[in-house]
């Protein structure tokens, strides 16, 4: 469950970063951020780039055809051969 909303959650963290670097004076009056503007552009890169995964990771899982129970299969066959004996 956790592994299924983790690009998100690191979305969420680049989003913070990049809007710190940003936009620093309405975080820190007065205060300079190192990197700069180039800084928070990085942090919007990861941010789309995991938000691309999650999109990814959750399309794979929906369009992934749902096949057949291998433990139904199993027991279908160990019932088969009780009967036989």
């Amino acid at each position: 469950m956790i592994r299924r909303y983790y690009n998100l959650a690191l979305m969420l963290v680049w989003l913070g970063v990049a809007a710190v670097t940003l936009f620093p004076d309405r975080f820190f009056p007065g205060k300079a951020v190192p990197g700069g503007p180039m800084a928070g552009v990085l942090a919007l890169t990861l941010a789309a780039y995991n938000l691309v995964r999650w999109w990814a990771y959750r399309s794979l899982r929906h369009n992934r055809p749902a096949g057949p129970n291998p433990l139904a299969a199993r027991r279908r066959r160990d019932e088969g051969e009780g009967d036989a004996a």
